[in-house]
């Protein structure tokens, strides 16, 4: 008697079940999960890379004041706030200034107590000089160099000290203190041309290469700017080499003291 072809079928496929069955048992068993190798995996897929550091411009960024304050590598300073000062000493530090003059770019309507407080954190930072450019009077020179006064050692005492007032007149003494001589407000501004020429009168009876020059805080930077202008002018011997703005404005006819690091 034949065997019917289904138990045929069936009598094949069992063989055929057991070989598969130990082949698969030859694969290798999974890893459990606490496993070495799958922690390391873990650990190298969550660990973050390390943010780099800042990078340091390589070349000087802009420094300027306007009439809102100082605007230093694309910072603005506020140093009406409280911690308007510290910020500014901060954004100078920052600066690749390492030893060489800087540039100070000062527009008109700047305030004199902010440029003065900008030179002066400058000079803290290692500036040994700053130029400072304003668009001012044709008949004056568009920049001046002045000198920060913590890398002033000391000031002669017959040392010439300017400074616009509040009302628009100059007042001209020495360091040391002294009756200041005063020049009444122009037509539009300091009586700049008799201001001159008693700066150079003052300048031929002193021996000092150096000027001290500032304006009250409520002057805009231009008038001081032209005042430095016209001392350097004043100057026929040419024998200034050192302009100093100070961060505290002098009072007319008192001694002019320097802030000392």
């Amino acid at each position: 008697m034949s065997v019917p072809f289904a138990i045929r079928a069936r009598s094949l496929a069992l063989p055929l079940l057991a070989i598969g069955a130990l082949l698969g048992g030859c694969d290798d068993d999974p890893k459990p999960a606490g496993s070495k190798g799958s922690t390391a995996s873990a650990a190298a897929t969550t660990a973050a890379p390390a943010p780099p550091a800042p990078v340091k411009p390589k070349g000087m960024p802009e420094v300027l004041v306007d009439n809102e304050g100082p605007y230093i590598g694309g910072t603005r300073i506020n140093l009406a706030d409280p911690q308007g000062p510290e910020k500014l000493t901060k954004a100078v530090k920052d600066l690749p200034i390492n030893g060489a003059p800087v540039t100070l770019i000062v527009e008109k309507k700047a305030k004199t107590p902010y440029v003065a407080a900008v030179v002066a954190a400058l000079g803290e930072a290692g500036a040994p000089k700053v130029t400072i450019k304003t668009d001012g009077r044709d008949d004056l020179p568009k920049e001046i160099t002045v000198t920060p006064e913590v890398r002033v050692a000391s000031l002669p005492a017959c040392t010439v000290t300017t400074m616009v007032l509040k009302d628009l007149s100059t007042a001209i003494w020495p360091v040391k203190g002294g009756t200041a001589k005063k020049q009444r407000k122009g037509m539009a501004g300091p009586d700049l041309s008799n201001t001159g020429e008693q700066i150079t009168k003052d300048l031929a009876g002193c021996d000092s290469t150096m000027a001290v020059f500032s304006g009250d805080e409520a002057v805009p930077w231009e008038n001081a700017f032209n005042l430095a202008g016209t001392t350097l002018k004043a100057d026929e011997k040419k024998k200034l080499d050192t302009l100093v703005l100070p961060r505290e404005a002098p009072v007319a006819g008192r001694p002019v003291t320097l802030a000392k690091h």
